[in-house]
This record gives C-alpha cells, sequence and structure tokens, in this order.
C-alpha cells in the first residue's frame, strides 16, 4: 500500500475512536444576512458531557464560553477577536435526549456578529470560501471526504473499516439554515429555498461517499 493510503488510513484510526459520539451531538446553525451583507450567526448544539457535567467530549464543540471564545479567537494574535453573545449552556434532563452510552448531554448556544461574511470562514464547520462576483455574494462550502481514488485501491481490511464508520454516521447530521431580506435573489446546489430562506441538512454518512463533487455546498446571494 502506498503511503498515499497509509495517509488516508491512518485519518481513519484517528477519527474512528471518536465517531461514536457522532450519533449522539447535533449542530444546528443559523445565518441571518441584514441589507449590505452583515449579520448574525447562532450555532446551537447538544453533546455528551464528561464526569464534571460541564465539559464536551467533543473537542470541537466546547460548551464553555471561554472555551468557544478561545475556539473563535484562535490564529487571531493579539487582535481583538470576534466576540460571542447571548451564550446559554444547560444540562439535559433525561427525558430530553435518548443515549445508552452517556449519561449527560448539555445544550449550548450563542450567537456572532459580523460585518464581513469573510469574518466567519475561520468560524464555521468545513472550508469556507466567500467572494463577491458583481452585487452577488457567493459562498462555498466544502466537507472534506475520502476519494474515490482511496476506495478504489483498499484492501478488504480497510473496506471493512470504511464499512463501520459508516454504520456509525449513518443517523448524525447537522442543519444548516441561512435567513435573507424576501427580495433577495438565492440560489443553492443543496437544500431547500423558501421565501426569505434556504434550508439544508448534511448527512455525516456523506463524508464517506466517493464523489468529491457531492460535497461542495454553493450558495449565491443578491439582496437588492
Amino acid at each position: 500500500m502506498n503511503f498515499r493510503n497509509n495517509k488516508y488510513l491512518i485519518y481513519i484510526f484517528l477519527i474512528l475512536p471518536f465517531l461514536t459520539f457522532y450519533n449522539c451531538f447535533d449542530y444546528e446553525e443559523t445565518i441571518t444576512f441584514k441589507k449590505g451583507y452583515s449579520g448574525t450567526v447562532e450555532i446551537t448544539y447538544s453533546v455528551p458531557l464528561k464526569e464534571d457535567k460541564k465539559s464536551s467530549m467533543i473537542r470541537f464543540l466546547p460548551t464553555q464560553k471561554a472555551a468557544i471564545q478561545a475556539k473563535i479567537n484562535q490564529g487571531m494574535g493579539n487582535t481583538i477577536g470576534t466576540k460571542i453573545r447571548d451564550y446559554q449552556f444547560r444540562l439535559l434532563e433525561k427525558g430530553e435526549f435518548d443515549e445508552p452510552f452517556f449519561e449527560n448531554k448539555g445544550r449550548v448556544s450563542y450567537k456572532i456578529d459580523f460585518i464581513e461574511i469573510s469574518e466567519l470562514e475561520r468560524m464555521l464547520p468545513g472550508n469556507m470560501i466567500t467572494k463577491f462576483k458583481g452585487k452577488s455574494l457567493v459562498i462555498k462550502r466544502e466537507f472534506p471526504s475520502l476519494t474515490s481514488e482511496f476506495l478504489e485501491e483498499t484492501s478488504v481490511g480497510e473496506k471493512k473499516i470504511i464499512n463501520e464508520t459508516g454504520k456509525l454516521l449513518k443517523e448524525g447530521k447537522m442543519s444548516f439554515r441561512i435567513l435573507f431580506p424576501s427580495n433577495t435573489e438565492c440560489y443553492s446546489n443543496k437544500g431547500t429555498i423558501n421565501l426569505g430562506s434556504l434550508n439544508y441538512v448534511y448527512p455525516l454518512s456523506d463524508s464517506l461517499e466517493s464523489q468529491r463533487n457531492a460535497k461542495i455546498w454553493e450558495i449565491k446571494l443578491r439582496i437588492f
């Protein structure tokens, strides 16, 4: 097996211990645009907790305000970063979730105001690129996945790992919503467009699909 395949196999072994968490968290993201393309992003998620009933077991989805702020400001150096607001955290009651593997779950929500949409590129999941074409805003988000080349060259043992991983991801998803003024022109290659809104649900099992172009979510907005 060549180095390229080794690299992907290492990637699988690194993420596999964490994939058991993926069925027991939910992530919701809502971006609300104003005229001029400024706005607010609201993020809400529930995650399994450690024994202290406060700290998240999923590193990239922290529960404590200071940890969330540090994650958002990562790479900013001494520059004053974007501040979160309306932060809330609460311990979920047993009847609010059905999870046989974890005793406690917590729910987190907060908001981030932005002037330039590019501010969100380093904060939101996936690889995000924003640019303007004339008066239209183009947003591209890509959720990394395994390539078809790797999947075709894998051994029987590697395919078994991928199949088991796919089972763990089967029910997991992330929900995205974009709100904008009703007189906005909106195009999206994924999701459902309604008057003033775009809704898209990303199944985590898609992260193992072989078609690379299925991973790119492209949105174009023109706010009049």
